[in-house]
């Protein structure tokens, strides 16, 4: 019985052993069609976006943007393109309000979400990102863009036309006019 045991235990072993061997062999094969990148890229289907950690060349038409690492969504490239008429802080706050991520509802980033997660982490991680992109024939624009946020609370020092706004390059970010638009205005979007 003793031999028994040990001989269902040893080959028990044996198995477990040859499907871990697979495992970890097989583990860093990629899903066919997808090209990995270095931050996950955002996807648009109508309304609803999903995230990949890669880029899924089955879903190229449907690439809206590259997911910060404060999870705030931004869109690959400046200016209003197809989702807003103009980027004025009202028009992108409508269009955050219209998308929808794991069944919640998108807004505006938060000015203190961004600061803390920028700096050259991000930039190096967005660029690889956009390099990866590019190298595949899709347009995205570099870590740039003026990024409107959810504050738009004023004091006596801030007029009630104003928003907070942060730009990517530097990390700077300050009040400006809500009917603003520049010509390296971005649209981000956080759940």
């Amino acid at each position: 019985m003793k031999n028994q045991i040990n001989f269902h235990v040893t080959t028990a072993l044996r198995s477990n052993k040859n499907v871990l061997k697979y495992q970890v062999k097989n583990q860093d094969k990629k899903p066919t069609g997808i090209i990995q990148t270095e931050l996950p890229l955002v996807y648009r289907c109508g309304n609803v976006l999903t995230i990949e950690n890669g880029f899924d060349l089955n879903r190229r038409n449907e690439l809206w943007g590259i997911q910060l690492l404060s999870g705030t969504m931004v869109s690959l490239r400046y200016g209003p393109q197809t989702d807003v008429t103009s980027t004025t802080w009202e028009k992108i706050k409508n269009f955050a309000q219209t998308v929808i991520f794991n069944g919640k509802i998108g807004k505006l980033p938060s000015k203190s979400v961004l600061i803390k997660h920028w700096g050259n982490v991000e930039r190096m991680a967005f660029d690889a990102t956009v390099n990866i992109l590019k190298n595949n024939d899709v347009v995205a624009d570099d870590y740039r863009g003026c990024i409107w946020c959810m504050e738009d609370t004023y004091s006596q020092e801030t007029p009630p036309n104003e928003a907070y706004a942060f730009i990517l390059y530097n990390g700077s970010h300050g009040w400006r006019i809500k009917d603003e638009t520049f010509i390296n205005d971005r649209i981000a979007v956080t759940f």
